[in-house]
């Protein structure tokens, strides 16, 4: 990967991605499950299976992109990849309490990063260990190539001292919640999700700010930063704490339904449900407790 030209390299990329499906026939069927149960009504069938097909390519480009980037240097990542938005983030940043930059595993998430590590403003990504301590280590060694810090999605203490230092802390806040959260609607169905952004933006005042990369026709990308996402602050802390994860799943989920072929649909983000938590009677209320008036005007930002 790290001697081949971007442009055979992402068509490796790509073959790959095709042949995927035929050595993990199980994944692949679970994966367009999944796309049908999120866009049935809206899409065809054939069309559906496209986006399925399409997604295998897309990943398998995005593979290949993460495991050139230590060879890379700063000014060769800088040539096919821009920043935008970056006065959303001054303007939270001159606010003194920091910035949690809100992502999803949509497009290169991991250029996100990359990316955030190379600028002008300090950054820490929490990282979810993986089951394998050398893929863990691996993983964490090519995001802080460039720059990039990385602290454990179970340090809370570091996370907070990042956003009390006035600096990024970058979040991916589309995975599965194994512990209680929350159950908030996500594409049509519930899903566990950890309220743990809420929680810093309602303790700490820090600004949410949505971080997404968008692959573009010329195989460069652009990662955007959005608008804050403004939380829910009414006093009563577990509703509170559900609105506001509410409103950060509806920007990382109208950015799954621009581009599902972008979307990582290998996430298992539906996969805990009440019944498999060890105190199910813990878990905060669900967005279906609220009535349509309630749940509209949540989202009305």
């Amino acid at each position: 990967m790290h001697r081949l030209p971007l442009g055979a390299a992402l068509a490796f990329g790509r073959v790959l991605g095709r042949l995927t499906p035929y050595i993990s026939s199980k994944h692949y069927r679970r994966v367009l499950a999944d796309i049908s149960g999120a866009f049935g009504d809206r899409y065809s069938p054939d069309e559906l299976t496209g986006i399925a097909r399409r997604f295998y390519q897309r990943l398998g480009e995005s593979l290949v992109e993460f495991l050139r980037l230590p060879s890379l240097s700063a000014d060769e990542i800088r040539r096919w990849t821009r920043l935008e938005g970056t006065e959303h983030l001054e303007a939270a940043l001159a606010q003194g309490n920091g910035a949690i930059l809100l992502s999803g595993h949509v497009g290169n998430w991991e250029l996100c990063g990359t990316l955030m590590g190379l600028s002008a403003y300090p950054t820490t990504a929490i990282a979810r260990p993986q089951m394998d301590t050398a893929l863990t280590e691996f993983f964490n060694r090519t995001r802080e190539a460039h720059g990039l810090k990385v602290v454990s999605m179970t340090d809370v203490r570091n996370c907070l001292r990042v956003l009390k230092r006035n600096e990024c802390l970058g979040v991916i806040g589309d995975v599965n919640a194994n512990t209680p959260g929350a159950f908030v609607q996500f594409l049509g169905r519930p899903a566990a999700t950890y309220t743990g952004v809420a929680y810093m933006a309602l303790t700490l005042g820090s600004p949410i700010l949505p971080l997404f990369d968008t692959r573009l026709p010329d195989h460069s990308h652009c990662i955007r930063i959005g608008p804050p996402i403004p939380p829910v602050n009414t006093g009563d802390r577990p509703r509170d704490l559900l609105l506001t994860t509410m409103r950060a799943q509806y920007v990382i989920q109208q950015e799954i339904r621009r581009r599902p072929e972008d979307w990582f649909w290998l996430l298992g983000r539906w996969r805990t449900r009440p019944d498999d938590l060890p105190n199910p009677e813990r878990i905060p209320m669900e967005s279906r407790d609220l009535t349509a008036e309630e749940a509209a005007e949540v989202l009305r930002f």
